[in-house]
This record gives C-alpha cells, structure tokens and sequence, in this order.
C-alpha cells in the first residue's frame, strides 16, 4: 500500500485541474470531455474506496463504500460505455441522481462528525442539502442542465480535489501517514 500513500494529493491536483478547465470550456469542448470527466470520476471512487478499506473495520462507514462505488460505475460507463453519447443524452440525468445519492452520504456523514464533536461539519452537510436542491432541479430542467453540469463538475472537481488535498497535509500534519 507505500504506492498508495500519495494518492490523496495526486488525485486532489488532477482532480482540481480538470474543474479549473471545465470553467473555461464551451458546450461542444464539454462533449470531447467525456472521457476525462469519466476518468476523474473513476479515479475519485478509487480514492473513496481505498480509504474506506484502508481504516479499521469498526472505523468503516457504508457512506464512502457506496459514493466511491457509485463514481466508479458511473466513470467507467462513461469511459467504455458510450462516452459522448453519456454525455449529452444520459448524463445529465445520471449526473443528477448520482449528485443527489452522494450527497445523501454526504449528509450522513456530516451528521456522524457533529456527533463525534467535529467542529466543521455544518460545511459539508451544507454542501450536502445545496446539492441535493442541484440534483433535484437537474432532473426537472435537462433543458438547461447541461450547463448547470459543466459548471457544476467544475465547482465540485475543484472543491473536491483541494479538499483532498487539505485533508492529505492535515493526516500527515498529525503524524498518520499509514491513512494516507
């Protein structure tokens, strides 16, 4: 697992890179994008799986288990399945149940670390409940949705991939480097 130990940071950077290029692409560059998103997605659900099988059993929560299964999926359809064809006819609707059933998770485990004291877990059940709202209005406007997903996966690849990248430094500032 030693390979595995700059996991974090390194899907933390190319993650955050690709969201920085979604902001600044047009719809039919989005289309030739497919693979990329699908890759970061497959690449993301790696991450949530590894430090899901990484922690102590008693430590494990179902919640990045099922995200981290569900990015995978969904990134190597995408990727193998019908790639531009996910994109602009399936995707935005896939995007919005896979936004709103990770961000379930997403609340749950915010409501598990405001049991255990976590002084910051307000945040990410915020983030939750908005992207519950997102996915939910995705489903009912795929009119507009694909621009909502562009800037959407731009917003949630950024903050996503500096978030694991604060949370590598922050594990190794307190000397856990077996988690990373």
């Amino acid at each position: 697992m030693a390979k595995l130990k700059y996991l974090l940071p390194i899907s933390g950077l190319l993650v955050a890179i690709l969201g920085i290029t979604l902001v600044f692409i047009t719809e039919d560059v989005f289309y030739k994008l497919s693979i990329p998103i699908g890759i970061a997605m497959v690449l993301l659900g790696f991450t949530e799986l590894v430090s899901h099988y990484k922690k102590e059993k008693q430590e494990r929560t179902k919640t990045a288990l099922v995200s981290g299964g569900v990015a995978v999926l969904l990134g190597l359809y995408t990727v193998f399945g019908r790639g531009i064809e996910a994109v602009t006819t399936i995707l935005p609707i896939v995007f919005a149940l896979w936004i709103v059933s990770v961000s379930a998770c997403r609340i749950k485990d915010a409501l598990e670390r405001r049991s255990q004291g976590h002084p910051l877990w307000f945040i990410a059940f915020s983030f939750g409940v908005l992207s519950i709202g997102l996915g939910i209005l995705l489903v009912f406007h795929q009119r507009f949705s694909i621009f909502v997903v562009i800037y959407s996966l731009a917003a949630m690849f950024i903050s996503y991939g500096i978030n694991t990248i604060y949370m590598f430094f922050q594990i190794k500032r307190n000397g856990v480097d077996e988690e990373c």
